[in-house]
């Protein structure tokens, strides 16, 4: 059987032959080519080869969200089981004490952060009405003078060595990630990881002819000055901070370092662009506050997935309060085991202007690149319509905490 990698469209490969160039020897069997496989032109991973045979049943097999669920589960063995509900569970193999070893997909010490922030959004119900006048419901919005078809955003992701288990290059993760966003109406962003350029993720973006946003970890105020020149100079739509990198684990060389940003630093970034700012890694109203002050273009409220700081609160039992701080004065982002279009409902009724998606994702991006993003945020923009229906909401300034049960 012969086969042409789907990402490069470059590549073949000769069952019979086998390929010198990855030391696979003849008569080696696409089933029997280990994980860690990589295409010697692209670098994508073996379930990228496609058999160049159109009959064949890989090649007509329908291709869902399950069928890269499963890809993902493959390539990510030991580090992510990739269940059927990503919750924090104590008992799923991404949980638990990891004693210094990377954490992967799960969250810092006991992921206790990770489990909290799907326990505070899991809390609130949604209170179903269905008797009223039908109209399809209005989900679009516009935000940094852009039109978004679904209020909902790719969260800043990046690190594939470090916490994807260097599944696929970083450059194809951003790229699936920008790429699946853009192809569905909306926006992704990509961070930054000292495992591979510091810029490559602005750089990628600019690539996407700027549609995207950049964030950064909290590095020296001077190398962050430099790169939010390199964003504009790129004219990406936003650029950010990720302020709850500050406890990153892997920004941890002297060359690489992390820190807490003073307000004082913040104005600083604001006014060193004319492109929006957004903050993240908000946690409480004092923070808020001092982000609006600072005049930044959005308030990001997370806690870096629980990946962080362990035993903290969950991202939905302080988004009211955050929001009601800020007012509509600027835009609340707001993540936080956002799922489904159903957690989108309710993340949007707590306060927040935008929901933003992370672990599945990630997933998303390894297993299938731009196609299988792009086919995670249209199953979510499927069940927000729904979920909007049955609540008797018509637009989303109709969604607020009345449709919601506690």
């Amino acid at each position: 059987m012969k086969y042409l990698c789907s990402n490069c469209k470059m590549f073949k490969y000769d069952e019979e032959r086998g390929d010198e160039k990855t030391s696979l020897p003849p008569g080696t069997k696409i089933e029997n080519i280990p994980n860690s496989w990589r295409c010697p032109v692209c670098g994508v991973n073996k379930y990228y080869l496609q058999p160049l045979d159109n009959q064949t049943k890989e090649e007509t097999e329908i291709k869902d969200l399950t069928y890269y669920r499963d890809i993902a589960r493959k390539l990510l063995t030991g580090f992510c089981g990739v269940y059927p509900v990503c919750d924090g569970d104590p008992d799923h193999i991404c949980t638990g004490q990891k004693y210094g070893a990377p954490i992967g997909l799960g969250g810092a010490g006991q992921a206790k952060t990770f489990e909290a922030n799907y326990q505070a959004l899991q809390k609130y119900r949604l209170m179903m009405r269905v008797i009223k006048a039908h109209h399809e419901p209005e989900m679009s919005i516009k935000i940094f003078e852009k039109d978004l078809k679904i209020p909902v955003m790719g969260a800043a992701l990046s690190g594939v060595k470090s916490s994807l288990k260097d599944a696929v290059p970083e450059v194809f993760f951003y790229e699936g990630l920008l790429k699946g966003a853009r192809n569905a109406g909306t926006i992704g962003m990509v961070g930054n990881t000292p495992t591979s350029p510091e810029d490559l993720g602005v750089k990628t973006v600019g690539e996407n002819q700027g549609w995207g946003i950049p964030f950064f970890k909290p590095q020296s105020q001077p190398r962050l000055l430099e790169l939010f020149e390199q964003a504009e100079k790129l004219d990406v739509l936003a650029t950010g901070v990720d302020l709850g990198g500050a406890g990153s684990t892997f920004w941890v060389t002297p060359e690489k370092q992390v820190f807490r940003k003073s307000e004082m630093e913040l104005q600083e970034l604001v006014d060193c662009t004319e492109k929006p700012v957004i903050f993240k890694g908000i946690m409480n109203t004092e923070d808020a506050a001092t982000v609006l002050d600072s005049g930044a273009s959005a308030c990001y409220v997370s806690n870096h997935g629980g990946r962080v700081l362990d035993c903290g609160q969950g991202v939905a039992e302080v988004l009211p309060e955050i929001s009601k701080e800020i007012s509509g004065k600027i835009p609340v982002l707001a993540d936080g085991t956002v799922r489904t279009g159903f957690d989108v409902l309710k993340i949007l009724a707590l306060g927040a202007d935008v929901a933003l998606i992370g672990r599945p994702l990630a997933r998303m991006a390894i297993a299938g690149g731009e196609k299988a993003v792009q086919m995670y945020f249209d199953y979510v923009k499927d069940d927000l319509r729904r979920a909007m229906i049955l609540t008797g909401c018509d637009t989303l300034q109709e969604i607020s905490e009345n449709i919601l049960i506690k």
